[in-house]
C-alpha cells in the first residue's frame, strides 16, 4: 500500500498508528496480517518506502490526537488494553520479519509523515535491522533466596565454619561478641555472593547470545516473589543459538540451585532493548514487564 491511499478522507478524522518497521520484500505482501490492531476496528497495514516497510493501523483522531491521547491516558483500564494489543501485534509481526518495534503511542498525523520519518531515519534504521536479524529478545531474570545462600554459605565456607567453630568453643561472655561478629561476616560473604553472582551468570552467557543489556532491578512489589532479584538482563539470541542459549541457562539454574538461586526466561519478545531511542518515535520500542 502507498502513502497516497492511506490518506484519510478528512484529515481530522484518522491519524496514523505506527507499530513498528521491518524490511519486507514483495514475496512476503502476501502475509496476512492481524485485522485488529490498536483498536478493534483498526485492522493493521502496511505501509512501504523503499525498501522498508511500516506497519500502521488508521485510528481516530478523537482517540489518538495529542491531546485525545493524553487525556485517554489517564484511563488506567483503557490504556491498559491499548498497551496490550500493541503488544500482540507487535509479536505478531515478531514471528513473521525482523522486525524494529517503535514505543506505544507512535502516532502521526499522515501517511507522509511516516513516509518522510522513515526516509529521514534509512540509515539508522537499517543499522537496527541488520543488529537484530535473525534474532529474538529474551528475558532473564535471577533471583537469591537469601536464606537458602546463608545457609550453603554456613556449609561450604571455610572462614564462616571456622568462626562457627569458634563461637560453639568459645565462653559464654565471649559469645556475645563473636556471634556478631560471625553475623557480620556471614552478611558481608553473601553480599559478595549476589554481587559476584551477576558475573556468575553473565559469563557463561556470552558463548550463546548475541548481545545482552542490563535492566534495571525491580523491587517485590513488581516482580512479586519472595526472594530478591539479583539480576535483569535483556539477551537478543539468534534463532540457531536458541538451543545453545537454553542449555546454557539450564546448566546455570542446576549449578547455582544450592545457594538458593533462581532463574526466569521469559520470551521470545520483539528487540525492545536492543534499538537505540531517536527522534519522533523512531526506533525507540517500549520495553514491556518482562
Amino acid at each position: 500500500m502507498n502513502a497516497a491511499s492511506l490518506m484519510p478522507a478528512a484529515a481530522d478524522q484518522t491519524v496514523v498508528y505506527v507499530y513498528g518497521v521491518a524490511r519486507a520484500p514483495h514475496e512476503r505482501e502476501s502475509i496476512p496480517l492481524p485485522l485488529q490492531g490498536i483498536v478493534p476496528e483498526a485492522p493493521v497495514e502496511r505501509l512501504a518506502d523503499a525498501d522498508l516497510t511500516a506497519f500502521i493501523s488508521l485510528v481516530p483522531a478523537r482517540l489518538f490526537g495529542a491531546e485525545e491521547f493524553r487525556a485517554a491516558l489517564n484511563d488506567a483500564k483503557w490504556l491498559r488494553a491499548r498497551v496490550v494489543a500493541h503488544e500482540k501485534v507487535l509479536e505478531r509481526l515478531r514471528s513473521r520479519y525482523d522486525v524494529i518495534p517503535f514505543r506505544f503511542g507512535s502516532v502521526y498525523l499522515d501517511a507522509s509523515e511516516v513516509s518522510n520519518a522513515l526516509s529521514g531515519h534509512r540509515t539508522e534504521l537499517g543499522h537496527a535491522l541488520d543488529r537484530v536479524r535473525g534474532a529474538s529478545e529474551w528475558g532473564l531474570k535471577v533471583y537469591c533466596d537469601g536464606e537458602v545462600l546463608r545457609g550453603a554459605l554456613e556449609a561450604g565456607s571455610k572462614s564462616i565454619r571456622r568462626m562457627r567453630d569458634a563461637l560453639a568453643a568459645a565462653s559464654p561472655g565471649a559469645q556475645f561478641f563473636l556471634r556478631k561478629k560471625y553475623a557480620t561476616a556471614l552478611d558481608a560473604e553473601a553480599a559478595a555472593a549476589i554481587a559476584a553472582c551477576g558475573e556468575r551468570v553473565r559469563r557463561p552467557l556470552d558463548g550463546g547470545v548475541r548481545e545482552t543489556v542490563e535492566i534495571a532491578l525491580q523491587p517485590a512489589a513488581m516482580h512479586g516473589r519472595p526472594t530478591d532479584m539479583v539480576l535483569n538482563v535483556a539477551c537478543l539470541v539468534a534463532t540457531q543459538s536458541l538451543p545453545a542459549f537454553r542449555r546454557i541457562v539450564a546448566a546455570l539454574k542446576k549449578e547455582l540451585a544450592a545457594e538458593g538461586i533462581t532463574f526466569e526466561l521469559t520470551g521470545p519478545w520483539p528487540p525492545y532493548h536492543f534499538v537505540s531511542s531517536s527522534p519522533e518515535g523512531i526506533g525507540d520500542g517500549p520495553a514491556p514487564d518482562q
